[in-house]
């Protein structure tokens, strides 16, 4: 059965990427979570999905182009819901202490516009919480995968890819083959491009298999059967309930 990883946190009971939505993820026992990374002007790793705070919270303007201090000031959580009112944006070092005990832990790094040290400081802060043996680092960004082992060729990734020019090469070319050439460890695609004969030819050159964003029964039931190793999901309480009736279902 796969694992199954709350998108940005349990994000339909919790603002997203908060505190409060990894810590409804460990209380609806996913096996893991996946998040987002940036890094700020002041090179603090803060989590967030967009590049911009504009859509989840008070606030305005570019991560990158802000302190920690003035991203600390801004609420993340009204938007979703009065009781949340006063989230903030989280660090990446408290996210990974409220999850610490999962199975599995995706890391996206969010590709900077302009070169930084984010690859580097998240793998420091992965050994920091001694956590190298339960995270991936994803990225859509192939060179970031390609940073991320270049550091340390111990560290698991992630390619992620979705319908657009790279991925369409990526899936042309093949994409365990691709996965192979970067050295990544697994491949994140966009549940919709997934079949059954990448799955396997993944898996024959020792590459896990993680989709997203996977909500609905068709495609849990689906990319479980293909043998997929991870379910990327907005509702993994759901998620893990069609699992479980699925592995009734076939014993």
């Amino acid at each position: 059965m796969p694992l199954v990883l709350a998108h940005r946190g349990a994000n339909k009971r919790a603002p997203q990427n908060t505190l409060p939505a990894f810590s409804e993820a460990v209380r609806l026992k996913a096996d893991g979570i996946e998040t987002d990374v940036h890094l700020s002007l002041d090179n603090e790793l803060v989590i967030c999905h967009n590049y911009t705070v504009d859509a989840t919270s008070n606030g305005s303007g570019e991560i990158a182009s802000m302190t920690y201090e003035q991203l600390s000031r801004l609420d993340f959580g009204a938007y979703f819901g009065a009781e949340f009112a006063g989230v903030r944006l989280p660090k990446l070092s408290e996210a990974l202490e409220v999850v610490k005990d999962m199975t599995l832990i995706n890391i996206e790094l969010k590709a900077p516009k302009t070169k930084n040290d984010l690859v580097k400081r998240t793998i420091e802060e992965v050994y920091k919480h001694n956590l190298q043996n339960k995270v991936i680092i994803s990225c859509f960004n192939p060179d970031c995968i390609f940073e991320a082992k270049e550091i340390d060729s111990t560290v698991k990734t992630g390619l992620l890819y979705e319908n657009d020019d790279l991925g369409r090469e990526i899936m042309n070319f093949s994409v365990a083959k691709y996965c192979k050439q970067l050295k990544a460890d697994a491949a994140h695609p966009l549940r919709l491009l997934i079949d059954r004969q990448t799955v396997e030819e993944c898996h024959g050159l020792n590459i896990a298999v993680n989709p997203w964003t996977v909500n609905e029964y068709d495609d849990i039931k689906r990319l479980a059967e293909y043998g997929c190793d991870a379910l990327i999901s907005d509702v993994p309480d759901y998620c893990l309930k069609v699992l479980e009736e699925l592995k009734y279902e076939r014993a």
